[in-house]
């Protein structure tokens, strides 16, 4: 703060600069006039007129500068908080879609496994059916083999029956 005037920055400043020039000339003015000396020339108070004034004109443009940049930083700030938002659900989906990549990576772990396990399964059936198909082949053979016998006994039973006849 400046001068005491409650304000700050260059309208503070500006106005704590033209306190002090007014309390000086009014000290000068007083003294003057206490020890009988002229009043001041009509020029200084001129001066000091056009020094108010325009002391005055350029406050009221910092005030309002100071008035527009407080505008644009309440834009700003809404701004900043929109995209704070929007980071925000950006964060939030990041996790739920590292939270479903983690699923489906453990999905496709399982899957492998299961498919490893099917396809050993599988092995194994192949195997087991070659064996079968293998055991059935010997075993038909065998059938075949103890069905000539057979019809070859009962030829030789039916021919020993002839003969005993």
């Amino acid at each position: 703060m400046f001068g005491g005037n409650g304000m700050s920055g260059p309208a503070g400043f500006i106005l704590g600069r033209m306190s002090c020039q007014y309390s000086e000339n009014l000290q000068r003015n007083i003294r003057q006039a206490l020890h009988g000396a002229a009043p001041p020339h009509f020029n200084e108070l001129e001066e000091q007129v056009r020094l108010i004034s325009r002391l005055t004109e350029a406050l009221n443009l910092a005030n309002a500068h100071s008035d527009k940049l407080e505008s644009q930083l309440a834009d700003w700030k809404d701004y900043a908080h929109g995209l704070e938002s929007q980071i925000k659900e950006l964060k939030d989906h990041l996790c739920r879609t590292s939270a479903h990549a983690e699923q489906l990576a453990n999905d496709l772990k399982i899957s492998r496994e299961q498919e490893k396990d099917r396809a050993r399964d599988l092995e194994a059936t192949r195997v087991n059916y070659r064996r079968l198909s293998d055991d059935h082949a010997t075993l038909t053979t065998k059938a075949e083999t103890m069905e000539r016998r057979i019809w070859g006994y009962l030829s030789m039973e039916n021919e020993w029956r002839k003969r005993q006849s």
